[in-house]
Parts: structure tokens; C-alpha cells; sequence
């Protein structure tokens, strides 16, 4: 993680395109440590592929040691998209059922499948949200 309010991974360049690199990254041991672990994936251990938009002039090669970075605020962002406002739903939703009278299996599930349209939502939105959440590459 580095200083300045971002996330940064070690990674590895895995595959290149016209439009995009493909690059592995390793959960590292300093993960466990890290302030941002809660919203950042690779934390979970594992090795995960990362593609990143390529823009015109960056030039790299299939298997160099590159940096892949994301603003920590974004990680927030994206953690509360994919997990409290989701289980804010489902919390709202089960507690307007259950009060309107509904026994509590059909509550919840009609609960857990309220979080079909939120996020069938959020894949309409896949390509804004790409365009908002995406990682910066950084030679080492």
C-alpha cells in the first residue's frame, strides 16, 4: 500500500492488447496488515488477473514487474457499492415485510431477491463504473 492514499500491488504483466494489459497480482504478506484489506480483493489471498485500460504510448512486455494502483478512495467507493448498500437492502426490505404482516421465510426471501434488481442495476452501469474504478499502472 503505498503513502499517498493509494493502493498499490506487485504484479506481473500476464497478457497484452490493443486496448488493455492483463496483469497477475500475488496477495503479499504485508496484506494482512494493510488499512484497505476490507475493501481489496487480492487481500483475500490468492493470485487474481487485473485488466487495466492501455492507453496510446504506454509500452510494456509479456512478463515485467509492474505496480498496479487504485486511489483508496475509490476502494471505499466500490465496498460500499458491492457490500453495505446491498445489506442495507436486504435489511430494509426484510424489516417492511416482516412489519406488513409476512411470516419470516417468505420476508426473507423476498428479501434476498431484492438484491436480483440492485444488481442487474449495477451491470447497466457496468461500463461507467469501469471507466470510474479504474487501476493505474506503474513501472517498478
Amino acid at each position: 500500500m503505498g503513502f499517498s492514499g493509494t493502493i498499490e500491488h506487485l504484479g506481473v504483466v500476464n497478457e497484452l492488447g490493443d486496448t488493455f494489459v492483463r496483469v497477475k497480482v500475488k496477495a503479499e504478506a504485508a496484506c494482512g496488515n494493510c488499512r484497505a484489506k476490507g475493501s481489496c480483493s487480492i487481500g483475500a489471498g490468492g493470485e487474481r488477473t487485473i485488466e487495466v485500460a492501455r492507453k496510446p504510448g504506454d509500452n510494456y512486455s509479456s512478463g515485467e514487474p509492474i505496480k498496479v494502483v487504485l486511489e483508496q478512495s475509490l476502494g471505499m467507493k466500490a465496498l460500499g457499492l458491492g457490500y453495505f448498500l446491498p445489506f442495507l437492502l436486504v435489511l430494509v426490505m426484510l424489516a417492511t415485510m416482516t412489519t406488513i404482516g409476512l411470516n419470516e421465510g417468505m420476508a426473507g426471501l423476498l428479501s434476498l431477491s431484492s438484491l436480483i434488481p440492485y444488481y442487474l442495476f449495477l451491470g447497466l452501469f457496468r461500463e461507467k463504473l469501469k471507466k470510474e474504478f479504474s487501476f493505474r499502472l506503474r513501472k517498478v
